[in-house]
């Protein structure tokens, strides 16, 4: 009769700091009925309670790590995952204030729960005040949460106004064109008999190093002169009318963000990665990761040929760079080059492509006088090669 007598007094005790809150404004409607029941839950007496399922919930519970590093940043959209990183490190420091909050809750409510596990396995020799102060922390942090006295739920409400602005400038910036990718490449780029004499010598550096990914494949052109040579190959393209028309020619590639595509892969699981014309539609940080991560995936002895269009030759600026929306920047060769020395390649090199036409080009005067060398000056920098590839053994 004293145990009970005890838990009554605790009871009376609850219900009048409660009523108390409840005056002042504290609980949200509909807590006095929620704490109604919680308090029916702990004063219930079984003879012989089963502690197990409780036990492994607060082991579970202890097991709970909250990390700002955890948070999954993977997005579907076009450019999503590359947006929410940027979010993420804009908005660190709220999330990481937001975080200790959660943390502080976390303590709070396993506390309780272990107190509550205390006094079910030892309801006649426990005393009930432990657990009346850890179940009043707990309902404090919780109407904390539900009013935002403490700045979480403004803090949140911010946070979403912030996300929401960076994604209504993203949607403003990004490309988003009427027509198909395949009609452009078609018209800029040329048919793919044109491809294949354009690319078949690339194609031959990589007969020795299968298996082969090309990341941003297209139409899948180098894909195909990789199965002319015997070599095992597969490709991955974000466009998904592109990866259907590589597909229907019976070629190995799925529809995804390269980057993505090449992490989730075993270390040192390629003996090839091409990327040709991808690097001018990455943004810089997506030019620094994927070099690295290349040379994670390659096995020793790999290579990766990357090419793009040369920024030096002002032809091609004035020509193929520009013809394509979606090229974000150019990048400069010796940039590139010195990325894959700095990732650990052992040999790096850098072979120049695709003339301009004859027919473009200054007529060179021959002889060695001054107008010959201004002629040729004049052609190295204004008509010279409108691609290059940085080859890179591992």
């Amino acid at each position: 009769m004293e145990e009970r007598s005890d838990l009554d007094e605790v009871i009376a005790q609850l219900r009048a700091r409660v009523e108390e809150r409840r005056r002042a404004g504290d609980y949200p409607p509909g807590m006095e009925d929620d704490l109604d029941r919680h308090f029916r839950r702990v004063a219930a007496h079984r003879a012989l309670p089963d502690h197990l399922p409780l036990e492994e919930r607060l082991r579970q519970l202890s097991g709970v790590s909250l990390d700002r590093g955890a948070i999954n940043v993977d997005s579907e959209l076009p450019g999503g995952t590359a947006l929410h990183r940027l979010v993420a490190k804009a908005v660190g420091r709220q999330t990481e204030g937001v975080l200790d909050q959660v943390r502080q809750f976390a303590d709070a409510v396993r506390s309780a729960f272990e107190a509550v596990l205390a006094a079910l396995e030892d309801p006649y020799g426990h005393t009930h005040g432990d657990l009346v102060d850890q179940l009043d922390a707990v309902l404090e942090r919780l109407a904390g949460f539900e009013r935002g006295s403490d700045g979480g739920s403004a803090m949140v409400g911010d946070l979403r106004r912030r996300v929401e602005r960076l994604e209504a400038g993203e949607r403003a910036r990004r490309v988003q064109p009427w027509y198909t990718n395949e009609r452009f490449e078609a018209a800029f780029r040329g048919s793919r008999e044109d491809l294949h004499e354009q690319y078949r010598d690339l194609a031959t550096r990589l007969a020795d190093s299968a298996p082969v990914l090309d990341i941003g494949c297209g139409r899948g052109e180098f894909l195909e002169l990789l199965a002319e040579l015997g070599v095992e190959a597969s490709g991955v393209e974000l466009d998904p009318a592109l990866a259907q028309a590589a597909a229907r020619r019976g070629l190995n590639v799925e529809v995804g963000e390269g980057l993505r595509h090449l992490g989730a892969l075993a270390d040192r699981s390629l003996g090839g990665i091409s990327m040709i014309q991808v690097v001018e539609h990455l943004p810089p940080q997506g030019v620094l990761d994927v070099v690295p991560l290349a040379a994670e995936k390659l096995r020793p002895g790999g290579l990766l040929v990357m090419e793009s269009v040369n920024c030096q030759s002002l032809y091609a600026m004035a020509h193929p760079f520009f013809i394509d929306p979606t090229h974000i920047r150019p990048v400069h060769p010796a940039y590139l080059a010195f990325l894959a020395h700095e990732a650990g390649f052992a040999e790096v090199s850098i072979e120049w492509r695709s003339p301009p036409p004859k027919e473009a080009v200054l007529l060179d005067v021959g002889g060695d006088g001054p107008e010959a060398t201004n002629v040729r000056r004049l052609n190295e920098v204004i008509f010279g090669p409108q691609d290059y590839a940085v080859i890179a053994s591992r």
